[in-house]
């Protein structure tokens, strides 16, 4: 993900679719009588829960090891250029399309010290160590970075003596540019990929996969278990358009994922594929050509070419089409990053917490440039169930406090949310993307996967859960198929106060629940507390998420 592409890509999109912490209480106070309803039917709506929906993109060890991390993805802008042989990878508009050595940072003594280092390898080996799977990005576009330097001599594909005058240069090494002159890349000369990439076919990621396979097993004995088909394909033109300067059309994106998914296929019979990895609202629908003349419908040129058929349809319904004639299953994985929307153009979020409607809300308008009813899960289901039924549901990027608020506490709330919804709609795996402004949300992910610091976690079996008003309180239960147990996660979203009685029934409930929150201070142990089988009242501070553990009776 790049910040700069992705708000220079908004900006065009802008035009494209213009188509208080304390004990719940035994008795419910006084002065507070109950303001949202809570119902919770632990026989309706059973499913199973993914472990994999509590992944995360480059996962830290102190992280890894207390959420007992299930999916930790190697992705990005960078890996889309990454050349395994050597190490390296252009880091295209991120940073003036320049070739960085894996070793550039300070722990490596940047390339000084002669250690052959693979950062592939260190995160492979360190997701074995914690005990999660790895999703590894294959470069996808067709060039890599052609060699594995820092500081001495970097490759750059926009150099000084050519390009300028350009809009900017690195401030480290003045010879590359950013290879734009008024806002608008240069095309005369135009780019030369050869400057700083070299081209690849799926041979190189055939054989880096076998290289993966000798080391560590294949997928079923160990080794990577998802390979994704490049990142965001849609913004090549943007972010790699030194390598890539024209804009991806319906075929290109079919034709190299098809080829890309037959190599790991071939390579790893055991592993499974995931893609596109689009990036956003308007490359769910349109291939970058019809964004060409800021416009996107089913009369756009390409899209019309194909049928009118949104390109994410389209896309799986080739993959349908490929098993249907040749018995083998290509893609594993349905997957699209999703950011906020309503975070530019002096749009936002009101209150904060509704960020996470469109993820799933069938009646929720965005309140920004996408300006439409994104129910964006509901949506991706619908098109694996009419273009390719089986496929999984993934959100390998996505991070739903970046640029909403800078309150830790809210991004705590927010990704609690977040998960939540991940289980009760029937996400596969999904991946936290962290930035310095929005890092990982730690104790959302604690809450459900160790609140206790004893490793005890949310049900794996999701159970009906519905709230009266979900703006202000949203409620998740899961029962555990271990013992039986049955979890209930009740978060607050408002400012004050609120309370509610929680109608409890299929399930016979022992005397009392442990109870653990969050609300503001890390996660705390609140006690316990009566609970009956018809449910019980309680207050939920402001900003907090409760987790009772109920036990069968």
């Amino acid at each position: 993900m790049s910040i700069s592409t992705r708000r220079r890509s908004l900006a065009v999109a802008l035009a494209v679719l213009s188509a208080t912490a304390g004990a719940i209480s035994s008795r419910a106070p006084v002065a507070a009588a109950p303001t949202v309803t809570l119902s919770v039917d632990v026989a309706s709506g059973r499913h199973a829960i993914s472990p994999d929906i509590y992944g995360v993109n480059f996962a830290s060890e102190p992280l890894a090891r207390r959420i007992d991390l299930p999916v930790d993805r190697w992705g990005g802008d960078t890996t889309e250029t990454y050349n395994w042989k050597l190490g390296s990878a252009n880091h295209g508009l991120n940073w003036y399309f320049s070739n960085f050595a894996d070793c550039w940072e300070e722990r490596f003594d940047y390339c000084t010290t002669g250690r052959d280092f693979r950062a592939y390898q260190e995160r492979i080996e360190f997701d074995r160590g914690v005990g999660a799977k790895t999703v590894l990005t294959l470069p996808m576009l067709g060039w890599v970075a052609k060699d594995a330097k820092y500081e001495q001599d970097v490759s750059c594909s926009f150099p000084s003596d050519v390009y300028d005058p350009q809009d900017d240069h690195d401030p480290y090494n003045r010879e590359c540019g950013n290879g734009q002159r008024g806002g608008r890349f240069i095309s005369d000369p135009p780019s030369d990929p050869k400057r700083a990439g070299t081209e690849i076919t799926p041979q190189f990621n055939k054989e880096w996969i076998a290289d993966l396979v000798s080391r560590y097993g294949d997928a079923a004995h160990g080794g990577v278990e998802v390979y994704a088909l490049g990142n965001e394909p849609g913004l090549w033109h943007e972010t790699h358009h030194d390598f890539h300067p024209a804009r991806l059309s319906y075929d290109e994106l079919w034709q190299k994922s098809r080829a890309l998914a037959l190599a790991v296929k071939e390579a790893d019979p055991t592993a499974a594929v995931l893609g596109p990895a689009e990036w956003g609202w308007p490359n769910y629908f349109c291939s970058s050509v019809d964004r060409a003349d800021d416009t996107c419908s089913e009369a756009s040129p390409d899209r019309a070419a194909h049928g009118g058929t949104p390109i994410s349809a389209w896309y799986l319904r080739q993959f349908n089409e490929y098993e249907a004639a040749n018995g083998t299953r290509l893609l594993d994985y349905f997957d699209l990053h999703y950011y906020p929307a309503a975070t530019y153009e002096g749009a936002r979020y009101e209150p904060l917490t509704d960020v996470t409607r469109p993820l799933w809300d069938e009646s929720y308008r965005d309140p920004s440039w996408v300006d439409a009813v994104i129910r964006l899960i509901p949506r991706m289901r619908e098109w694996i169930a009419d273009d390719y039924p089986g496929t999984k549901l993934a959100i390998t990027e996505y991070n739903m406090g970046l640029d909403v608020t800078t309150s830790k506490r809210l991004h705590t709330i927010i990704q609690a949310d977040t998960l939540g919804i991940f289980g009760r709609e029937g996400v596969d795996l999904a991946t936290f993307w962290p930035m310095p402004s929005s890092p990982v949300p730690a104790d959302a992910f604690a809450l459900f996967r160790n609140y206790d610091g004893d490793h005890s976690g949310f049900g794996d079996t999701g159970v009906e859960a519905t709230s009266s008003n979900e703006r202000k309180l949203a409620v998740y239960a899961a029962q555990h198929g271990d013992d039986g147990a049955l979890t209930l996660i009740v978060i607050n979203k408002t400012s004050k106060s609120v309370t509610s009685r929680l109608r409890l029934t299929g399930f016979s409930a022992g005397p009392s629940a442990e109870v653990y929150r969050y609300a503001g201070n890390g996660i705390e142990r609140v006690g316990r507390r009566k609970v009956a089988d018809s449910g019980f009242t309680a207050s939920y501070p402001a900003r907090s998420a409760t987790l009772l553990e109920i036990p069968p009776a």
